[in-house]
């Protein structure tokens, strides 16, 4: 009985890696938000790079100034549309069982190669990819923290400008100083559609003034470790029933000896 039940637990945990199911909530695309699903090819980070570099040689786009910081957020912009990107049950089951059980993002992806394996990203997963290309062209950058949102600053030229590529406020670059929104977030309100979010009080709070980040900090290293190793669990997890199942095989042996 414990033999075929063991067996059968391995059988299951092993058939898991085969399931390429996100059980998670996914949100449509809008069709009012940019996005251009002709840039899917760009699954990587090297690839986006190379997709915003191009775009910056073609315009003569200085790689040091506010408009190749803005050929970034434009990629990213056109890149995703809005919603969480989950690890499926075969990528990561462990990781997403959590999730649909516990909440808390636990099977939302951290890594900028895993979000780009999707058309769809969250605020915090855009800023992790735009991140990511920020250090590779040695830019600073650090996040801005409101209640239920998540966007960044980019120091370019001794000066901090705000950017948001996931909720894709209208803004030109002086209005994105620092020294002009002056870390309130009731100030960069006007800047966002209306008409398309209607919450914008619960996301960015009320009379709030915004918390900075660390510069440069490399985000969401707990949920990284979290899914690193849940990911290799999740693999072998099957064999785990089977090192019982040999060990109690080895222990009746032994008896039988004794």
């Amino acid at each position: 009985m414990i033999k075929t039940l063991l067996i059968a637990v391995s059988v299951l945990l092993l058939s898991l890696n085969f399931i390429d199911i996100d059980i998670n909530e996914q949100l449509p695309y809008d069709h009012k938000e940019k996005f251009n699903q002709n840039l899917a090819y760009i699954n990587s980070t090297d690839k986006l790079e190379r997709y915003i570099d191009s775009n910056a040689v073609a315009g003569a786009v200085d790689p040091r100034s506010i408009e190749y910081v803005d050929l970034i957020v434009d990629a990213i912009k056109n890149r995703f549309f809005h919603g969480f990107s989950h690890f499926s049950i075969k990528e990561n089951w462990i990781a997403a069982f959590s999730e649909r059980l516990i909440g808390y993002g636990l099977a939302s992806k951290v890594r900028p190669g895993d979000i780009l394996q999707h058309p769809n990203a969250a605020c915090s997963q855009q800023s992790i990819v735009m991140m990511d290309i920020l250090r590779r062209k040695k830019i600073s950058y650090r996040n801005v923290g409101f209640p239920h949102h998540y966007a960044l600053e980019v120091l370019v030229n001794d000066k901090w400008y705000y950017f948001d590529p996931n909720m894709e406020p209208v803004l030109t670059n002086t209005d994105r100083l620092e020294e002009n929104w002056k870390l309130s977030a009731d100030n960069l309100k006007k800047f966002y559609d209306t008409s398309r979010f209607k919450d914008l009080d619960w996301k960015f709070g009320k009379h709030l003034t915004v918390t900075k980040g660390t510069i440069n900090e490399i985000p969401a290293a707990n949920a990284k470790f979290f899914q690193n190793a849940t990911g290799v669990i999740s693999r072998i997890a099957f064999i785990f029933p089977l090192l019982l199942l040999y060990y109690i095989s080895k222990r009746k042996q032994r008896n039988r000896k004794a």
